[in-house]
């Protein structure tokens, strides 16, 4: 099934079926799912894309101008957003120097086994944004969904072309 994969079990190396590409929701919190979406829309938006992106210990790195950027809203509709969830208890924002870490609460939803769980906010996918990135931008740019593209070379000038050369050409022996 596409749900599904096979991998295998370093403590017994053998191979095990296991869901995959799923989000688990617990039945006595969908009353609040339900409840959010009645009293604050964007901020259920705002949820669900967590949980689409949130690696599997529930947790994703990421500064509000990026999470922004990616939902097509303003950083402050993030930040009203943000403070809801927290207040309905459905995530919680840890900080890391100026850095956010989403968690989404673990008693929601659950996108592994439920014997990772004491494991919750260790563990986190880096979610970065283009307009968040200096001028000088470093030799490989990432997409937001982390694939690295190789930047083209910048033409050099004619004398710095000839030094390359001269360096290539140059006999050690």
């Amino acid at each position: 099934m596409s749900h599904e994969k096979e991998i295998i079990n370093y403590h017994t190396g053998e191979l095990e079926l296991v869901n995959d590409k799923f989000v688990q929701l617990y039945l006595d919190k969908l009353d609040l799912i339900i409840e959010m979406t009645g009293e604050n829309p964007t901020a259920v938006k705002m949820f669900v894309w967590l949980l689409q992106h949130m690696d599997r210990r529930n947790a994703l790195v990421i500064s509000q101008e990026a999470l922004a950027e990616a939902m097509n809203l303003h950083r402050t509709t993030i930040f009203r957003s943000t403070l809801y969830l927290k207040e309905k208890k459905a995530i919680d924002v840890l900080k890391s120097g100026n850095t956010n870490i989403y968690a989404v609460n673990a008693q929601v939803a659950w996108k592994s086994d439920a014997k990772g769980k004491k494991y919750a906010m260790f563990d986190a996918k880096v979610y970065i944004a283009e307009c968040e990135q200096k001028d000088d931008k470093p030799l490989f740019n990432t997409s937001l969904l982390g694939h690295a593209v190789k930047k083209p070379i910048k033409r050099v000038r004619k004398n710095q072309h000839q030094s390359i050369k001269d360096f290539e050409n140059k006999d050690i022996s």
